[in-house]
C-alpha cells in the first residue's frame, strides 16, 4: 500500500513540475495511488479468506464422521 501511494505521489509531482499544474496532478495521482493500495489490500484479504475457508473444508473432510 505504501509503495503504490509513493508511486502515485511521485508521478503527480513530476507531472506538476512538467505541466505547471501544481498541486492538482499530485493530488489526483496520490488519490490513484491510495486507491490502488486499498485495492491490493482487498484482493490479498479476499485471497487469504478463501484459502482459510478451503483449509477448514479440508479439515472437516479429513475429520469426517467416525
Amino acid at each position: 500500500m505504501v509503495a503504490s501511494s509513493f508511486i502515485g505521489l511521485f508521478i503527480g509531482y513530476y507531472l506538476d513540475k512538467w505541466l505547471g499544474t501544481s498541486p492538482w496532478m499530485t493530488l489526483i495521482w496520490l488519490g490513484f495511488g491510495i486507491a490502488s493500495g486499498f485495492r491490493n489490500i482487498f484482493i490479498l484479504t479476499r485471497r487469504a479468506m478463501r484459502e482459510l475457508e478451503q483449509e477448514e473444508e479440508q479439515d472437516q473432510k479429513d475429520d469426517g464422521p467416525d
